[in-house]
């Protein structure tokens, strides 16, 4: 492991071209606004959103897009009884917990997160 593949490890890398990674941070941010919480989670983040049509089928899409670009987060969909709310659950390895919470929990990313 080079010095350079070390510290790599503990930044978020998206497979993403940077041209399209601004926009694609964008439609993060409107899907991540209709959230009824987000809280930083000790492998990653929460979200609950209201269970709607739209909102379902909003987060799958979210789900299918993001594990082709960000492959080292788990993401968990799920409905628990009454089903009145969706929960949707990133979790990371641990050297990558702090910089998805940074890239989902804050809405421009940190100077020194290397998402590219």
């Amino acid at each position: 492991m080079t010095n350079e593949s070390a510290i790599n490890e503990e930044f978020l890398v998206c497979a993403l071209p940077s041209p399209e990674l601004a926009s694609r941070r964008a439609e993060i941010q409107r899907l991540i606004e209709h959230a009824s919480s987000a809280v930083a989670r000790p492998d990653g983040v929460l979200f609950t959103f209201q269970n709607t049509d739209e909102i379902a089928h909003a987060l799958l899409d979210f789900i299918r897009f993001e594990q082709q670009c960000c492959g080292a987060i788990t993401y968990e969909l799920r409905a628990e009884p009454p089903h009145t709310e969706l929960a949707l659950q990133l979790r990371a390895p641990a050297a990558l917990v702090t910089s998805v919470q940074k890239f989902y929990l804050t809405s421009e990313p940190a100077a020194n997160d290397e998402i590219a």
